[in-house]
Formats: structure tokens, sequence, C-alpha cells
């Protein structure tokens, strides 16, 4: 076996060149692919709206509709309940220190004081940060809604760019196959992921405010967003569970709120998605954990979410390059077997 040493060389240069501006165009990237990502939901909405016979400006319309009072309540949910947890936290850091004396009394720790492990100042400088982060956060939203908005304006054009910047008739219909088709199933999977957040952020809202949890449609905010991250998105069900914990300060409440909002969300995630999925994207588990461990690594929070997507285009668009279908293979989940045919049945049957 011999190695091109040019041809490494070249690979590991190229590969350090993408990382650089992935890494150094995180400001700009980040936004514009969440726009794309909104930019997709809005069509994927569309569509299914002209499914059910209504006239395109009226599709249209009804999406536009729906993402941004998605928005506006996203944003009044987070700004209202930001200033109510941040008057609450002093009480429920109370809470939380006298269950972890209680805890070590229980476990015979020692006299080991909780404020010697986490200092309140630290948690109000916590809750500050968080603050600071939330109106970055909606200055991020703002650039991504004008990049929507310029999206919107340049689709009717997409096509004919195209057609002029390839002029070769048979590159232009391979490129627009693997547009369609990245567009279609990034489309299908972002619709899926918005309805089964839905379905958890409801279930959550519901289980909370008829147990009186506080904060209820914070923490069914929380887990509408981390369901858009699979596999590690299921742990945010923990957070509304300690809620419940620091407010009736008895474990009864914590296992209910983890046995039900885990169990939705088992079921959300391993059942209902693979039914309405089934394989869209065709990204193996290992896949998805390496996606969100280099995206995350680069992107933070932004990259856990942008993880599933990106990487499914990115095989997509390797399936039709040659030199890198062997990516795409190594991405890709098992291969479906072949049903059998019950050949001799019906040959027994006409005999």
């Amino acid at each position: 076996m011999t190695v091109d040493g040019r041809f490494v060389a070249s690979w590991l240069l190229s590969v350090l060149a993408i990382l650089a501006i992935l890494i150094l165009g995180r400001p700009l990237l980040a936004p514009l692919a969440f726009a794309v990502l909104i930019w997709a939901i809005l069509n994927a909405l569309t569509e299914v709206l002209e499914r059910i016979r209504l006239p395109p400006a009226f599709a249209w319309t009804g999406s536009l509709l729906l993402i941004a009072g998605g928005l506006y309540l996203f944003l009044q949910i987070l700004g209202t309940q930001a200033d109510a947890v941040t008057a609450e936290a002093p009480h429920y850091f109370a809470k939380l220190e006298h269950l972890a004396g209680s805890a070590e009394a229980f476990l015979h720790l020692g006299h080991t004081k909780f404020t010697d492990v986490i200092n309140p100042g630290s948690i109000a400088g916590m809750v500050g940060a968080a603050a600071a982060s939330a109106g970055s956060f909606v200055f991020t939203l703002l650039i991504v809604i004008v990049y929507v908005g310029f999206l919107l304006a340049e689709q009717t054009q997409l096509p004919g760019k195209l057609a002029r910047l390839l002029t070769d008739q048979t590159s232009r219909d391979e490129t627009g196959k693997v547009i369609q088709t990245i567009a279609h199933q990034v489309q299908a999977y972002l619709g899926v992921c918005t309805f089964l957040s839905a379905v958890m952020a409801l279930g959550t809202y519901a289980l909370l405010l008829a147990m009186g949890v506080s904060f209820a449609a914070f923490w069914a905010l929380v887990l509408f967003l981390a369901t858009y991250i699979p596999t590690i998105g299921a742990a945010a069900v923990l957070l509304p569970a300690l809620m419940a914990l620091l407010q009736f300060g008895t474990f009864t409440p914590f296992v209910i709120v983890v046995v039900i909002l885990g169990g939705l969300h088992f079921v959300l995630a391993n059942i209902v998605s693979t039914i309405l999925l089934g394989r869209t994207l065709d990204i193996s588990p290992l896949g998805i954990i390496l996606a969100l461990s280099f995206w995350g690594l680069i992107w933070g929070v932004a990259g856990l979410f942008l993880a599933v997507p990106i990487t499914g285009a990115f095989a997509i668009v390797c399936r039709h390059i040659e030199g890198l279908n062997w990516i795409a293979i190594a991405l890709a989940g098992p291969e479906k077997k072949p049903r059998s045919k019950r050949v001799g049945t019906r040959a027994r049957r006409t005999n």
C-alpha cells in the first residue's frame, strides 16, 4: 500500500482551512445556517398547507404567521420568565442548600457545608450571565430574521442563478437533483422535529401546570428546544424534575416528572420519529454522536442544533462526488434488508 504524500498534504491543508473558516466565521456562518433552517421550515409548512388545497398566497401567509407567532411566544416566555427566575433564584438556592445538608447528614459525609462547594455569589453571577446571553440571543435572532427575509426574496431567482453558473446541462441537472434532495430531506426532518418538539412542549406544560410546578412555560420552552437535539436532548427532562424537587422538597414529584416526561420523550424520539421520518437523512447513531461532538465543539450550543441537518446535507453531497463516497458510507446507517418474496407459496397456490 503506497501513500501519496502530496495528496495527504493537500487534504490536511484543505481540512485545516475549512476548520479555520468555520471557527473564525462562526459569528456570520451560525446565524446564516439558522436562517437557512428557518427558511426550510417555512417552505415545508407552505407545502403542507398547499396539500390541503390552500392557494399559494394563503399558504405562504399562513406559514409566515405560524413562524412569527412561534417567535413572539418564544420571546414573550423568555422575557417574562427570565425576570421571575432571577427574582426566585435566592429562594430556591436556600432550598437546595437545605436538601444538600439533609443528604450529607443521611450519607454521613462529615461537616462539609454546601456553601463551601457552591457560593451563592457565583449563582447570582451565573444568573446574570444567563440574562446577558439571552440578550445576545435576541440580537442574533434579529440577524437571523433579516437573513430569512433576504433568502425569501432571492428564492425565485435561485434556479436562474444556478443555470447561469453551470453552463453544462448534465452538471446543471445533477446539481439540481442534489439540491432538491437536500432541500426535501432537510425540510422533512425539520418539519417532523418541529412537530415532535411542539408535542413535547405541550406535554411538559400540561404536566407541570397540573402538578403546580413553577415556571411551567419556561420549562416547556426548554424541552421544545432540547427535543431538536437527538440523543442528548433527553437529559433536559431532568431540569423541570429538579425544579419540582426544589419546589416541593420531596422526591415523589421528581420521580413523576422524570418518568412521564422521559417516557414521552422516548416514545417521540424512538417510535414516532421513526414512523414519520424512516431514514430521511440516513445517519448512523455513531455518526450523530460524532456530528454533535464536532459541531458542538466549534459552534457551541448552536452547533448542537445544526449538527444533524448539516451532516445530513454533507452526506448527500458526498454521495454525488466521486472520491467522497466513502464519507457518505461511513456516516450512513445499516442497510435495509430486502423483503423476501413468497415465490414458493405463490407457486404452490397456482398449482
